[in-house]
């Protein structure tokens, strides 16, 4: 199964337990809202999604894409389509672990073996059953899963080259309970701060790293208030647009298809196009100036592995994790 053509799967299976709805409007809007960039791979992603909806509709169903967070940061826009007063936003594991414990397995350090693996497991019926779970407790619909790629780290004062560098450096993680267990573990003091507020904290040295992809490095102009690029590829990232339930039992049946086989497009097309893409942001921030450097997964993995079973422990997800590990050839 590859990582193009197997976020079909999630869709079929959304489709096939979808309620009716009643009669549709002549028009409906889709306002989808992020925290990123225009610039970024998923505000194009998310400008893709509505040239295939608005066509495939015939004009019915319009789309607005509000980046940059202009309706907050990455969890008050979940939670704005959760209570129904915006229709999509984009959303990720690490996120959606706040209603889900167990979602956080999807995001544990140094899990995957690569994206052929990643994209086994969210298209396959780990990813299916998370979604369902999300859903039963939430009303949060997954509609794709896109590959948001490897997570790096980047500091204004130090080079990491050992786990032991991370010791008490105050660095910028997401509200995520992984991110904050990863380096807790690691002896730093991971602070969850909102992605429109990154760029300030740093240069005010609120704190002295961040970790995130190449992507949002270049594109948030983390080089600006940073020295080193340290390539620890500590995580591999989904990322997903994400509709309510409730907002898709407003559909007509034919609409609801539309929307979600259209985002399951947009899915294979990003996740082809995506480590191209990486390898072009590596070269843009080269061309900053930031130091880059390379560095040995292996000490990091073996300092945490542990954390992969005794969090998956805490969010009873044991079995599950036993499972990604089996599909990764474990």
């Amino acid at each position: 199964m590859t990582i193009l053509k197997s976020a079909r799967m999630t869709v079929a299976a959304l489709l096939g337990t979808a309620m009716l709805a009643g009669p549709a409007f002549a028009q409906t809007t889709i306002r989808l809202a992020h925290h990123l960039p225009e610039s970024s791979e998923q505000h194009v992603a998310a400008l893709r999604l509505k040239e295939l909806v608005e066509e495939r509709s015939g004009g019915e169903l319009q789309m607005e894409i509000l980046p940059g967070g202009q309706l907050g940061g990455q969890r008050e826009i979940i939670e704005g389509v959760q209570l129904g007063t915006i229709e999509m936003g984009f959303g990720e594991s690490g996120l959606y672990s706040n209603y889900v414990p167990a979602f956080g397995i999807l995001t544990l350090p140094y899990l995957y073996t690569g994206p052929e693996h990643w994209a086994a497991v969210v298209d396959g019926d780990i990813g299916q059953t998370m979604a369902s779970q999300l859903e039963d407790a939430t009303g949060l619909v997954i509609a794709n899963w896109m590959l948001s790629g490897y997570r790096d780290t980047y500091t204004t004062d130090r080079v990491i080259e050992t786990p032991a560098d991370f010791a008490d450096l105050k660095i910028r993680v997401p509200e995520s309970p992984v991110f904050i267990e990863t380096f807790k573990a690691l002896s730093a003091q991971p602070t969850p701060i909102p992605a429109p507020e990154i760029y300030t904290a740093l240069q005010s040295n609120v704190v002295q790293a961040m970790e995130g992809t190449p992507e949002a490095g270049f594109t948030q102009r983390i080089y600006e208030v940073t020295k080193h690029l340290n390539k620890t590829r500590h995580i591999l990232f989904d990322g997903s647009f994400v509709t309510s339930r409730m907002f898709l039992d407003g559909l007509s049946e034919e609409s609801q298809k539309i929307l979600l086989e259209s985002a399951a497009q947009v899915a294979d097309e990003q996740r082809e196009a995506h480590l191209g893409r990486e390898k072009d942001w590596f070269t843009k921030l080269a061309e900053t100036g930031i130091e880059i450097h390379e560095v040995d997964p292996e000490p990091f993995r073996e300092a945490l592995t542990p954390l992969q079973d005794t969090f998956a422990e805490k969010a009873g997800a044991t079995d599950a994790l036993a499972q990604i590990r089996e599909l990764g050839g474990e």
